[in-house]
């Protein structure tokens, strides 16, 4: 298992997809910050006492769809230029392939993951330090930062999944997307659906999880504890895995 994990992290690395996604996840980390950071010095300079520290260092999460494109592309890049062919008549275990490029794929989300809250952590610290506004980790910000971090790295392993699940590439993205950045906002407004599904759905799991144990703001929807929807996530990620193993992998591939 190690020489095969070796092995996936030199393939990766051998390419420049990994080097580039580095500018989407910085850009979406810095954005973010930018404005919670606005809204921090804004709400401080009117006297307003609740500031959004919170929101402000759990900013990085917002990186979660460069990690999710990031592991999309760790089987479907294989499928798309026929590499899998040789990849697996080196490893034929096809079971311990998919395991070895998801250890491979946290350990390139954790220097992902890395990078976000050094960049998140430099932009508040220095604007809030510029306007004379005083830093505060109290009230979870802490656990939040935390729970910021390992978010992006199970996105990247959900992605992972969803690209050895649907194996085209463009669709997977596609999928992948569509689904967190729309289809996740149309669940939460339907509103038999908002009230008894949606709490149990990938995207409301990652977002409870990161969450600071609020409801999503609508008063009849309530998601699970932080804890719990970081769990669910986590296994809706390792289902994804498992069922890209046993559709994709297992089938014919040439």
């Amino acid at each position: 298992m190690r020489n095969l994990i070796r092995s996936e992290v030199l393939k990766t690395r051998s390419t420049q997809v990994w080097l580039w996604m580095i500018l989407p996840a910085v850009g979406f980390t810095a954005l973010s910050t930018i404005g919670h950071s606005y809204d921090v010095v804004h709400n401080y300079q009117a006297g307003d006492p609740d500031l959004d520290y919170y929101g402000l260092f759990t900013a990085s999460q917002n990186a979660g769809v460069a990690l999710l494109v990031i592991g999309v592309l760790g089987l479907t890049t294989e499928f798309r230029h026929k590499t899998i062919t040789p990849t697996l008549l080196a490893t034929p275990a096809r079971w311990s392939l998919l395991a070895g490029k998801a250890v491979s794929y946290v350990l390139f989300s954790l220097f992902y993951a890395v990078i976000c809250l050094v960049v998140n952590f430099a932009i508040a610290g220095i604007w809030l330090k510029a306007e004379n506004v005083p830093l505060d980790f109290g009230h979870g910000v802490v656990p939040g930062i935390v729970k910021a971090f390992v978010s992006l790295v199970i996105t990247a392993v959900f992605g992972l999944g969803l690209g050895a699940l649907v194996r085209n590439q463009a669709a997977a993205m596609v999928i992948g997307i569509f689904y967190f950045s729309v289809i996740d906002g149309l669940l939460s407004l339907l509103p038999w659906e908002r009230r008894v599904i949606y709490k149990y759905t990938p995207a409301a799991n990652l977002n409870s999880f990161v969450s600071n144990g609020r409801h999503t703001g609508l008063d009849d929807v309530h998601l699970f504890a932080p804890l719990v929807g970081g769990l669910l996530f986590l296994l809706w990620t390792l289902a994804l895995l498992v069922a890209g193993g046993f559709f994709s992998l297992n089938r014919d591939i040439s």
